[in-house]
């Protein structure tokens, strides 16, 4: 069956939904009480730089060897398949807490429109609506998501321009006052997460075209263009209300200055569409590492069935079964946001280490992918978002509570027993050796390789 694929400018689009989702609304309130109102907008700034130096592994390594599944797939064949299994089930965790977080957001904002709705009743209603989406492949998705943009970038500034004018505190007192450095490392923590939804991209590589030029492209123009939007989305909500201690929503602030007409609007073509547009880039990212997960055998065989849509249907409903459990269980917002973060920065390093083994086991597609950087850099970059990833992960346990803790722990003593249990089941009862399996190179990498020696071996004979 031949995917359909997506092009450049869809990739940015993309990418710019993902990044502007429920994270940017459910977190800014979050990180603006922990940091205070007088260094969100440089802590949207520093969180953006942190967001390049922690990806930039990632874009290496896909503009090298892309695939769906990408990080994943990375550390099972560069590194180690257990590496790589821990990284699947973060990314099962990952997944479906991250589509919770922005379901649970919709349905705060959506409330403010059809109070009488229970919130978990629309959280449930739009991750199945999405769901379905997602069935008819990225294509489809990707129309969605243009469309989605498009109206969500109009939204953001009648925000930023509509309230620039209504703020009683410059901007120059905003980003030069004074502030904690612990208690900023802790918002950065949360805030990153607000940034770094363009590395979907990179999870469904194969369903994009040229993934080696284009995903990198993307991601950086998406966040760039993000970047800005939100350092004013944050000089505006502190300026307006400079009382950040009062601030619960965006929509709280858009209600001084926005007339109840472009109040509607901007609850839903801004905060509504912008959680959905994550919701839709979510569910096509996790759902991608899922498959690529249970094509190794980790996961059961149906998870990896592929539709007439060229989509892994199964996968995309084990993430939002998943999810829907989740939020009937009770979870409450800033549960959720502490538990997504924790794992992914303390656990980044491991993805990051890929990069060490790219030029020694394919040098080649290496040396001719998009991102022509000096090893030596690439490694160096490695080292420092490591290091950022496990400091501003230890100030965000700070944050927890010890029922965060508790869960955590159970999620990976359950995870280690059922993967005991999986490799034997498939040894004894199917003869088929899961390890060997994810050590196995990825065929389409292997192809590129032959290609790109044949290339070099042209180069030096004439």
């Amino acid at each position: 069956m031949e995917v359909k694929k997506i092009s450049l400018f869809s990739c940015i689009l993309m990418g710019i939904g993902s990044i502007i989702g429920a994270s940017v609304f459910a977190t800014t309130p979050i990180a603006i009480k922990i940091i205070g109102g007088n260094g969100i907008v440089l802590g949207f700034i520093y969180a953006s730089i942190f967001v390049f130096l922690k990806t930039f592994p990632e874009m290496v390594l896909t503009s090298a060897l892309p695939a769906n599944g990408a990080s994943y797939m990375h550390l099972t064949r560069l590194i180690h398949p257990y590496v790589g299994i821990v990284h699947a089930f973060n990314q099962l965790v990952i997944g479906t807490m991250k589509v919770a977080t922005m379901a649970l957001t919709f349905s705060t904002y959506f409330k403010m429109i059809f109070p009488s709705i229970p919130e978990v009743v629309v959280a449930i209603t739009i991750t199945l609506i999405f769901t379905i989406i997602s069935l008819y492949g990225i294509k489809f998705s990707a129309t969605v998501q243009n469309i989605c943009v498009a109206v969500l970038l109009g939204a953001l500034g009648i925000y930023i321009f509509g309230g620039w004018g209504h703020t009683v505190v410059s901007l120059k007192d905003v980003i030069s006052t004074n502030f904690e450095v612990a208690k900023m490392w802790a918002a950065m923590g949360i805030m990153h997460g607000s940034l770094i939804g363009a590395n979907v991209l990179m999870y469904a590589a194969d369903e994009i075209d040229n993934p080696g030029k284009n995903i990198p492209i993307a991601f950086v123009v998406g966040t760039v263009i993000t970047s800005v939007l939100y350092a004013a989305l944050a000089y505006v909500t502190v300026g307006v209300m400079p009382n950040f201690y009062e601030i619960d929503n965006l929509a709280t602030v858009a209600q001084k200055f926005l007339s109840p007409a472009m109040l509607v609007f901007f609850i839903s073509g801004g905060a509504l569409l912008a959680v959905v547009t994550s919701i839709n880039s979510a569910i096509l990212m996790f759902s991608r590492s899922h498959f690529a997960a249970a094509r190794d055998g980790l996961f059961p065989n149906s998870i990896m069935k592929i539709n007439k849509y060229g989509a892994p249907g199964n996968s995309i409903w084990l993430n939002s079964v998943i999810t829907i459990l989740a939020m009937i269980s009770g979870f409450n917002l800033t549960d959720v946001v502490n538990i997504t973060a924790i794992p992914g920065l303390l656990l980044s390093p491991i993805i990051f280490a890929s990069v060490f083994a790219l030029p020694y086991k394919f040098p080649n597609s290496y040396k001719t992918s998009f991102l022509k950087i000096p090893h030596w850099i690439n490694c160096l970059i490695v080292i420092i978002a490591s290091v950022l990833s496990i400091l501003m992960g230890s100030y965000v346990l700070k944050q927890m509570q010890p029922k965060n803790y508790i869960i955590m722990i159970a999620f990976y003593i359950v995870a280690a027993i059922y993967t005991y249990l999986r490799i034997k089941y498939l040894k004894d009862k199917k003869g088929f050796d899961m390890i060997s399996k994810m050590k196995e190179p990825y065929q389409p990498w292997i192809d590129r390789e032959r290609q790109a020696t044949e290339e070099f071996s042209v180069k030096n004979s004439n």
